[in-house]
C-alpha cells in the first residue's frame, strides 16, 4: 500500500485513465484502504491533494458515460453512477479523517488553518454525491445526511459558516453549500424532469440567499416555510408548518424558505406578465413554457404548504395493471390510426407496436397511482410523459408519470397522476399549415365543473390559436386558450369549440 507522497505519484502514472471504470474501481479500493490506515497527518494530507484532481477528472469521465442516458440506466452505465458516488464519498471521509486529526491536535506551530477548507470540501463532496442519487433516481447513501448536518453544524458553532477558504475549489462560503444542498433536497427531485433539474439548481443559486439557517429555540412554532434539520438523523429537513416541534437547541436547525417562497411567487406573476427576463435575473430558459410549472412546485415545496388532499391506501398485495408510456402509444392503443391518417410524431417510417409491460400498485389515491416494477431492462420512462394504464379488460385511463424512483437494480416505482376518467384519441390539425398531430381529449368528471381539455405534442401548439379536432364522427374547429401545464414530452391546453364555417 503506497503511503508516501512519492510512491503514490508513481501510483497514479500506473493508472489506467483511458478506462474510467477500471480507474474508478482502483481508485476507490486505494482511498477506502486509505482511510482506514494510520497515517501522519501531513503524509495523508499530500497524497489527498494530489488525489483530488485526478479523482475528479475521473469522476467528470463516468458522468460521460451514464449522465446523457435516460434513466433507469442500463447495468453498465448505473455501475458508473455507483462507482463516482463511491468515489466523491470516499474523498469525503478523507478529509473528515484530516479534520479530525487536525482538531486533536494541541498545538499548530506553522502554516495557516486547514480546517475551512477541509469543511468546504467535505460539504462539497457529499453534495456532489447526493445530486448523483437525484440525476440517477437512486435513493440517498446511508449516511450521507448525517455527515452533512453534523459539517456544516460545526462551522455554524464555531463561527465559520460565512468563511470562503483560500485554496477552495468554489468562491463559496460553507453555508451556501450547505444551504443549496438542503433546498435541492427539498425541491423533491425526483418529481423533475431530467431537462429541469439545471433549471432547479440554477434558481438555488440565483437566489438561495433568500433563504436563512440559524440554531433551533427550545420549542419552534409551526408555521409555513419553516424546515426543522435534526442534526444527529440521518434525515433530510422536515417541515413543521403545522404545529410547534420540540427542539433541542444545542443539536437542531432551523431553515426558513418564507422569503424566498415569496420571491418566486414573485417572479411567477412578472413572468406571466411578459417582463424583460434580465430584469427579473432570470436565465434564457425562463422563456420555455414549462419555467412557470417549474417555479410553482419550488415555490410549493419551499413554502412547505403543499397537502396531499386524499389519502393514500397502501396494498400488501398490489394489484397488476397493464402500462404504456408516451403520448404515440397511447393513441395508439386507444385508437389505432386508420390508413388515411397523417400523422406526424417526429418519426419516419412505420411504427411499431405499443411496447405494454405488467406493474404492480404499491398504493393509490383518488388522484392516481404509485406502481412498480421489476425488470426495466429497455424501459423507458420520464418525468411528465404521458402513461396509459389499465386493470384486466378494462379500458385505458391516462395520466401523467409524475415521478419516479430505482430502489434497486433492475427494479422500479413510479408515481401516475390520472387526468380524467374518459379520454377520447383525435387527430389535431393546424389550419395555418395543414399539419397534424395526435392528441387526446380528456373528458372530466360529468359532476365537476371542469371543462374538456387537450394533451398534445409539446411545441405544436400556442394559446390564443386556432385548430381543429378531427374525430372519426367528423372535424370540430376549436380555440386553443390557455396553456395549463407544459412538460418536455406534451403540454395540456384549455380549449373552446367553435361553430363550424358555413359554405
Amino acid at each position: 500500500m503506497e503511503t508516501k507522497p512519492k510512491q503514490v505519484e508513481a501510483w497514479l502514472t500506473r493508472l489506467p485513465l483511458s478506462n474510467p471504470s477500471e480507474a474508478a474501481e482502483e481508485m476507490a479500493d486505494y482511498l477506502a484502504t486509505l482511510n482506514s490506515l494510520e497515517v501522519p497527518h501531513d503524509n495523508r494530507n499530500k497524497i489527498i491533494e494530489r488525489l483530488a484532481p485526478v479523482l475528479e477528472d475521473i469522476v467528470a469521465s463516468l458522468y460521460e458515460q451514464y449522465g446523457t442516458v435516460q434513466a433507469p440506466l442500463p447495468p453498465k452505465q448505473h455501475r458508473n453512477a455507483i462507482l463516482a458516488r463511491r468515489l466523491l464519498r470516499g474523498m469525503a471521509d478523507a478529509y473528515k479523517i484530516l479534520l479530525v486529526d487536525w482538531l486533536k491536535r494541541r498545538f499548530h506551530l506553522f502554516g495557516g488553518n486547514p480546517v475551512p477548507l477541509y469543511l468546504q470540501r467535505i460539504l462539497l463532496a457529499l453534495q456532489a454525491t447526493l445530486e448523483i442519487s437525484f440525476e440517477t433516481h437512486d435513493p440517498m447513501p446511508e449516511g450521507i445526511w448525517v455527515d452533512l448536518h453534523q459539517t456544516f453544524n460545526y462551522a455554524l458553532r464555531n463561527g465559520l459558516k460565512d468563511v470562503i477558504p483560500e485554496g477552495g475549489a468554489k468562491m463559496l462560503s460553507l453555508e451556501q453549500i450547505y444551504k443549496s444542498t438542503l433546498l435541492m433536497a427539498l425541491a423533491d427531485p425526483y418529481h423533475f424532469p431530467q431537462a429541469e433539474l439545471p433549471w432547479a439548481k440554477d434558481i438555488i443559486a440565483r437566489f438561495s440567499n433568500l433563504a436563512s439557517i440559524f440554531p433551533a429555540e427550545e420549542s419552534t412554532k409551526g408555521r409555513v416555510g419553516l424546515f426543522i434539520v435534526e442534526v444527529n438523523t440521518d434525515t433530510p429537513p422536515k417541515s413543521i408548518a403545522r404545529d410547534t416541534h420540540p427542539t433541542n437547541p444545542r443539536w437542531d436547525l432551523i431553515l426558513n424558505t418564507t422569503e424566498l417562497a415569496k420571491h418566486l411567487a414573485l417572479i411567477g406573476s412578472h413572468i406571466s406578465g411578459r417582463e424583460d427576463l434580465d430584469k427579473l435575473g432570470l436565465p434564457e430558459a425562463a422563456r420555455d413554457p414549462a419555467y412557470p410549472s417549474m417555479l410553482r412546485r419550488l415555490k410549493l415545496n419551499w413554502g412547505a404548504n403543499l397537502q396531499r388532499q386524499s389519502q393514500r391506501r397502501r396494498h400488501q398485495d398490489g394489484r397488476e395493471f397493464e402500462v404504456s408510456f408516451g403520448l404515440k402509444s397511447v393513441h395508439q392503443l386507444i385508437a389505432p390510426p386508420s390508413r388515411g391518417d397523417t400523422i406526424h410524431y417526429g418519426l419516419s417510417g412505420n411504427e411499431p407496436a405499443p411496447a405494454i409491460m405488467r406493474c404492480k400498485t404499491v398504493n393509490d389515491s383518488m388522484g392516481g397511482l404509485s406502481l412498480s416494477r421489476s425488470g426495466v431492462q429497455g424501459m423507458q420512462i420520464r418525468v411528465g410523459d404521458v402513461v396509459g394504464v389499465r386493470q384486466g379488460a378494462g379500458g385505458w385511463s391516462v395520466g401523467l408519470v409524475r415521478w419516479f424512483r430505482v430502489p434497486g437494480q433492475g427494479e422500479i416505482c413510479f408515481g401516475v397522476q390520472l387526468l380524467a376518467p374518459k379520454v377520447l384519441a383525435v387527430q389535431v390539425r393546424r389550419p395555418d399549415n395543414g399539419r397534424q398531430w395526435p392528441g387526446l381529449l380528456l373528458h372530466p368528471n360529468p359532476t365537476s365543473q371542469q371543462a374538456p381539455m387537450l394533451l398534445a405534442q409539446a411545441g405544436c401548439f400556442i394559446p390564443d390559436s386556432n385548430a381543429e379536432i378531427r374525430t372519426p364522427k367528423g372535424n370540430q374547429p376549436v380555440r386553443i386558450e390557455k396553456r395549463v401545464e407544459s412538460t418536455p414530452s406534451v403540454e395540456l391546453f384549455r380549449f373552446q369549440m367553435e361553430a363550424a364555417s358555413q359554405g
